[in-house]
């Protein structure tokens, strides 16, 4: 792509390798990293997090918020502009560019550490799984 033989690109990625070798060994990212793996036990661990992932109560009312008066002309009108907006952006060449950059960002040590801290856990288990598991 034209992005890669850019000389942004080329000072991007020196940049990172510069930043990838001052960081080595540094205190400071190992203190960061430390920190942010006892901010992610923390935040797993917390009442909110375990209630915003738990899987949801089959009693539980669904609301089609589209049939509401009040929620359901902003809903259509989300609707009517999203796709036509979807198609334009898949066709521009900034998605281009920034899916190349989301990439190059991906594949770095900082991309790879927010992916670390902002991955979802594994789903917990619940009972009436276990018990299918040992049918």
């Amino acid at each position: 792509m034209v992005w890669d033989q850019s000389r942004t690109a080329r000072a991007l990625r020196v940049v990172e390798m510069r930043l990838a070798q001052a960081s080595e060994g540094s205190i400071l990212v190992g203190t960061a990293k430390s920190l942010t793996t006892r901010v992610e036990a923390l935040v797993r661990h917390s009442y909110g997090y375990r209630w915003l992932t738990s899987e949801p109560d089959p009693a539980v009312i669904v609301i089609d918020l589209r049939e509401t008066h009040t929620v359901g002309p902003f809903v259509r009108l989300l609707e009517n502009v999203i796709e036509p907006a979807e198609r334009a952006w898949s066709n521009s060449g900034l998605a281009s560019v920034t899916a190349t950059a989301g990439s190059t960002l991906s594949n770095s040590r900082t991309g790879q550490l927010l992916i670390a801290v902002l991955e979802p856990p594994e789903p917990p288990e619940n009972e009436q799984r276990k018990s299918e598991k040992r049918e």
